[in-house]
């Protein structure tokens, strides 16, 4: 089977740095499926490196989370189990919750029209099921509420969790149509921050991510329900 993670090219990017965003995309479309194991001669081969890179890149993805390596069997597509997944979204409802809180009397109008353009867009990429630019709106929309607090402390820690996260988002987004939900909650998140109210901005992100968390954990009970009926 032919590999899709495309070969390196010339790029003022590291080469490390480089293989870790394309070693981190197969892992979030699934194509490196959780549990799997990394043949590192063989994502050599794929992306055209050495296996130099390659393992800089793979402790690297270790220590962001998203490769699990055990010594003396190799690196492994990091697995989660349902309380893994419940723990990062509690860790992501506290920060961003928080962070939306302070961030509600520091929107300026530039960032509402952000946010306003942002929501029709994301309506249109979900009507064209164009679910990897609705991902990029989507989170560029959250973020621009989150810079308003202009902490990069901040920003750096709720960024090491959204990445986490977003590997659970693409497992579910592909085969749910979710659509109508998700857009009422990112208009309920505009009105918060029009309103300016840092109460209701905090409920209605931490009821977005609650609700995502929901729609992943029923995903993986319908998956595992079919890997039963296959077995049986």
């Amino acid at each position: 089977m032919k590999s899709s993670i495309i070969p390196i090219e010339d790029n003022k990017k590291t080469i490390t740095a480089i293989v870790r965003e394309r070693i981190r995309e197969a892992i979030l479309s699934g194509e490196l499926p959780a549990g799997s194991r990394l043949d590192q001669a063989q994502l050599a081969n794929d992306l055209q490196v050495s296996l130099v890179p390659i393992r800089e890149a793979l402790k690297a993805l270790d220590a962001e989370g998203f490769v699990k390596i055990i010594p003396r069997r190799g690196a492994f597509v990091a697995d989660a189990s349902t309380k893994d997944i419940e723990d990062l979204y509690f860790a992501r409802q506290t920060l961003e919750g928080d962070t939306a809180f302070h961030a509600a009397n520091h929107l300026s109008e530039d960032n509402l029209d952000t946010l306003q353009i942002l929501i029709k867009k994301m309506t249109a990429e979900l009507h064209q099921h164009d679910y990897v630019a609705f991902m990029s709106s989507n989170r560029q929309f959250h973020f621009t509420i989150y810079g308003a607090v202009n902490n990069q402390y901040l920003i750096n820690m709720i960024t090491a969790l959204w990445d986490l996260a977003e590997r659970y988002r693409f497992q579910y987004i592909f085969v749910e149509d979710h659509g109508a939900v998700i857009q009422d909650e990112h208009q309920k998140i505009f009105e918060a921050c029009v309103e300016r109210d840092q109460d209701k901005l905090r409920e209605a992100i931490v009821n977005h991510m609650q609700r995502t968390l929901e729609a992943i954990k029923q995903y993986w009970r319908l998956q595992q329900e079919k890997l039963t009926e296959e077995r049986s």
